[in-house]
């Protein structure tokens, strides 16, 4: 197992700016407060989502639905709070019991014995690894796997090509061609009315903006193509830097067993 202290380390106040970051710490101590009541169909509570969008940083989704008069009917329409739920439970720091959402042992370990450095490696790290990246962002796909798929699959080349850049920008237009050669996606493009443009909406989503972008990792510069926003540089951040390094270095099973070592958190399972 990796020597945890041999570690890379990132600032406090990195960490603490990440709306992401925020909005899962503060999604635990709401359950903390109060148990979240669940739908039959399993979903947060209309009820609870409103009050989350109260206290949460990312409010895209809630802006949006009152800009244009929509109404919230589901969890499934802010798309962030499903992510925050799902790691949670991936993570085991919540729990069901009928039919409401509570924190867990090993979610009050979380939030009160470690660091804000170790809770957000723990958050990153079970996403990229335990978490099925298509499910939040659907890519084309050929019998039955997607590119979303193959870019979770072939994950640990990434991180290696952006350490590879260091703190420099990326064109984005370059990498996503850099990585369709490297992972052979050109099949998936081949009935394209537009491949390139596909194959930057699948990058922008499976990989940027619901992953790398959401978590810190990397900033993004956009420009106006065709009247629509579009990522034209990017480049990773000290953050990304450092999650990159570390899934490279240890993967989540030891992570978790240094955190169990240190009696810390009693594991994720």
């Amino acid at each position: 197992m990796i020597n945890n202290t041999a570690q890379p380390t990132i600032k406090e106040d990195e960490v603490k700016k990440i709306d992401f970051f925020h909005d899962f710490i503060v999604f635990l101590k709401y359950l903390e407060k109060q148990p979240i009541q669940k739908t039959l169909k399993g979903n947060i509570s209309l009820s609870d989502i409103e009050k989350l969008g109260e206290i949460f940083r990312q409010r895209k989704a809630w802006d949006e639905h009152k800009e244009f008069g929509w109404k919230i009917t589901s969890e499934r329409n802010i798309e962030v709070l499903t992510q925050i739920k799902i790691l949670a439970q991936v993570m085991r720091l919540t729990y069901d019991r009928k039919n409401k959402l509570l924190l867990s042992k090993s979610g009050k370990d979380f939030l009160y014995k470690l660091t804000f450095e170790e809770q957000l490696t723990a958050i990153v790290l079970t996403f990229w690894q335990k978490v099925n990246w298509d499910y939040f962002s659907a890519g084309r796909e050929i019998l039955g796997m997607s590119v979303t798929e193959i870019l979770q699959e072939n994950q640990l080349t990434i991180w290696e090509m952006l350490l590879n850049k260091g703190s420099g920008w990326s064109d984005y237009s370059v990498f996503c061609e850099n990585i369709k050669k490297q992972l052979d996606l050109s099949p998936f493009y081949e009935d394209a009315d537009d491949y390139q443009w596909s194959l930057f909406m699948d990058i922008e989503y499976g990989l940027i903006y619901r992953n790398l972008a959401r978590f810190g990792c990397i900033e993004t510069e956009e420009k106006l193509v065709n009247g629509l926003e579009q990522i034209s540089r990017f480049r990773p951040t000290e953050v990304g830097r450092y999650l990159f390094k570390r899934s490279l270095d240890q993967d989540l099973q030891s992570f978790f067993a240094y955190l169990m070592k240190e009696n810390r958190i009693i594991g994720n399972g």
